[in-house]
């Protein structure tokens, strides 16, 4: 499979799904798998006719069903003949084109179908120099920022502040990020983790997380938060030159917007400094 067939295009029945501003046909058959499916995605489900789309994704039953493990691992990512990319699992297999746009898994349930949506949806972010990441995205009015951390940093207890706050959680997993045209980053929201919003802002600011006692604001190189934000941005391309893109975007990213440490407490007062800069 090198790249798309315009004439196979997705079923008039096919969910349609748009994150970034970028839309892809979920063709699932299962009924009930497509009902779980439109409820996840929410707000990002696109109108299912007269909608173009950019890419597609086939789930196709297996020959012989697999038990799913206990605990889920991260995929593996290999090239494939052709340009292609092999996406791997325990209990199930997938293989997306080359130039990204159509993916054929082989699978049950929805995990292969969001698994291989990551995927495109970080390789799609590549193409436009951008970055898919794991964080979160916090928005007021029409600026964003997005902190990074690892496992038990804070993301989830941030955005949770900030939406009892009034404020917008573009998403608490994973934030697609990419420059525009005319300088400066955009930042948008993705249907995971919890409740995420399908709306897009101007990135402003990138920073890492720490926990106090008091909440505050601080200055934090652009170095030290590269150090943090490479470890939580998806690799769409494990090759040598995947790896040097992925790294070259988060250089360009970081010089375009300010770099900081959010040092906060389990109150109300974290929203209240990420507000005051952001205003």
């Amino acid at each position: 499979m090198k790249g798309g067939d315009p004439s196979s295009g997705p079923r008039d029945a096919a969910l349609r799904v748009t994150l970034a501003g970028w839309t892809v046909a979920l063709d699932v058959e299962d009924g009930a798998l497509a009902a779980t499916l439109c409820r996840v995605f929410g707000a990002f489900v696109a109108p299912s006719a007269g909608v173009p789309t950019d890419a597609r994704l086939v789930l196709r039953p297996p020959a012989t069903s697999r038990e799913a493990p206990a605990v889920r691992e991260l995929p593996r990512l290999e090239p494939g003949a052709e340009g292609t990319l092999r996406v791997d699992g325990k209990d199930y297999a997938a293989v997306i084109s080359n130039d990204r746009s159509r993916a054929e898994v082989t699978g049950t349930g929805r995990f292969p179908v969001e698994t291989v949506l990551k995927v495109m949806l970080a390789s799609e972010m590549a193409k436009r120099g951008g970055l898919l990441i794991h964080g979160v995205g916090l928005a007021r009015g029409a600026r964003a920022a997005l902190f990074v951390g690892a496992s038990g940093a804070g993301k989830s207890t941030l955005g949770a502040l900030w939406r009892e706050a009034g404020g917008t959680v573009l998403a608490d997993e994973l934030v697609a990020v990419w420059p525009q045209e005319g300088g400066g980053w955009r930042a948008a929201g993705t249907p995971w983790n919890v409740i995420s919003s399908a709306t897009e802002s101007s990135l402003v600011a990138v920073g890492t997380l720490a926990w106090d006692a008091a909440s505050r604001w601080e200055a934090q190189g652009a170095g030290e938060v590269a150090r943090v934000l490479l470890l939580n941005a998806l690799l769409p391309d494990p090759t040598t030159s995947g790896r040097g893109a992925l790294v070259a975007a988060a250089g360009r990213l970081l010089s375009s917007v300010e770099t900081a440490r959010l040092v906060f407490a389990r109150d109300a007062s974290a929203a209240a400094v990420v507000r005051e800069r952001m205003a």
